[in-house]
């Protein structure tokens, strides 16, 4: 396990569909050096997993997003890396921003069912959630966003009741 890293990490994740095509980003650092993967990444202290994913998008990618529903939830008990992920991924779409590339993400695009299905083949993605969530969207998967409960910081002595969920 990553010295530096929890032994399960948090994962906010991005399916953004045009066309019929997926948006995947290539991770440049280790251990991921090279893997495609969805706009993703773990949320800050104070963030909700959906403004998460948003934030990580627009890193990621340049583009502004919105979230429109949770896709699924993943959970991998110990990956490659030696981590455990708990993986949410959230289909979004673009209000703005521009497409972009940069060193941490030196190719940013879309990719056919196809493509992304031989890249999977070929070990080319980080994790098998990029094309279970693909095909899952695009079987109608749909969590309500008030799956995850949103609890208010700090709870209150007497226990907190959920007060918002992860929009």
């Amino acid at each position: 396990m990553a010295a530096d890293l929890p032994a399960t990490v948090i994962g906010c994740s991005n399916l953004i569909a045009r066309g019929g095509r997926y948006l995947l980003v290539q991770e440049s650092k280790e251990p991921a050096r090279s893997l495609f993967n969805l706009p993703a990444g773990k949320p800050e202290l104070g963030e909700t997993l959906s403004e998460a994913a948003v934030r990580e998008a627009r890193e990621e990618t340049g583009l502004d997003v919105e979230v429109e529903y949770l896709v699924a939830i993943y959970h991998c008990p110990c990956t490659s890396e030696g981590i455990g992920v708990v993986n949410f991924v959230f289909r979004s779409e673009v209000s703005g921003g521009q497409l972009r590339t940069s060193a941490e993400h030196p190719v940013v695009a879309y990719f056919s069912r196809g493509e992304i299905a031989d890249m999977g083949r070929e070990g080319r993605l980080r994790g098998v959630h990029v094309e279970l969530a693909i095909d899952q969207c695009a079987a109608g998967a749909r969590l309500p966003m008030d799956t995850v409960q949103l609890i208010a910081c700090p709870p209150s002595p007497s226990g907190a009741e959920p007060t918002r969920s992860v929009v």
